[in-house]
């Protein structure tokens, strides 16, 4: 059964992820959204702020999808395809490439258009999104900057995503991981590579071989072993000031 949204749009807020698991105390259920104009404090990953000048699309999404913590990592892929499903209606892929970063990123032409953040609220999650559209920062780049539209508006781009985040949450539910990971894996960014993973110290070079039925990255040494890694930053060279 798709998701019915309930979304509320604020012209500012210091974060949506903290407003959004202030209401899941409260026992809200699963499919309010909360979108603010800009934050003022907007989280990242680890903690770092996240950039939110208005022009972009930064939003909280409240589900209670009755998992495990260990499943709950899986959501970050869905949310990943959905955002990836939605990015490719306004894309000009003739002229851009779009490619999903383990484990939470999405890049176009190697820069950060979206980054995604899920927190545990009680029995509930919170998944964070932010996009880049009109306003990036220096480093990133904004849907308005590889679009065949005229430009990308914001809300409407919100509700594709919207869709999407339905259609595959449903699915995961329905089937599990497997379909969200062969999805995730088609565009993974730099599969078959050699990366450097930051976790543990001193962190973990290897061949991004696949993504296993958790969600870890799996990385194959020189050796041949191959590990798991559930957690970290992802360097591939001279990209390494893109992670989120």
């Amino acid at each position: 059964m798709a998701i019915e949204w309930s979304v509320h749009t604020y012209a500012s807020l210091p974060s949506t992820q903290d407003y959004v698991k202030e209401l899941a105390q409260e026992g809200l259920p699963e499919g309010l959204v909360i979108q603010a104009i800009e934050q003022r404090a907007g989280k990242g990953r680890h903690g770092r702020h996240w950039f939110s000048p208005m022009g972009n699309l930064y939003m909280s999404v409240l589900l209670r999808p009755g998992c495990d913590v260990a499943q709950a990592g899986q959501l970050a892929f869905v949310t990943a395809v959905a955002l990836s499903v939605a990015m490719d209606e306004v894309v000009d892929k003739n002229n851009h490439q779009k490619a999903l970063k383990w484990p939470n990123d999405i890049l176009i032409d190697g820069k950060k258009v979206s980054g995604i953040l899920i927190e545990k609220e009680g029995d509930a999650y919170v998944v964070g999104v932010g996009v880049n559209i009109m306003n990036p920062p220096d480093d990133a780049v904004g849907l308005n900057q590889v679009t065949w539209e005229i430009n990308v508006p914001i809300h409407p781009f919100r509700d594709k995503f919207l869709n999407h985040l339905g259609l595959f949450y449903a699915q995961w539910q329905k089937d599990g991981f497997a379909p969200i990971r062969r999805r995730w894996l088609a565009e993974a960014f730099r599969l078959n590579e050699e990366i450097t993973v930051s976790t543990p110290p001193p962190g973990q070079s290897g061949i991004f071989r696949d993504l296993d039925e958790h969600g870890c990255l799996v990385l194959e040494q020189k050796n041949g072993k191959k590990l798991a890694i559930n957690s970290g930053e992802v360097y591939f060279g001279a990209l390494n000031n893109i992670g989120a």
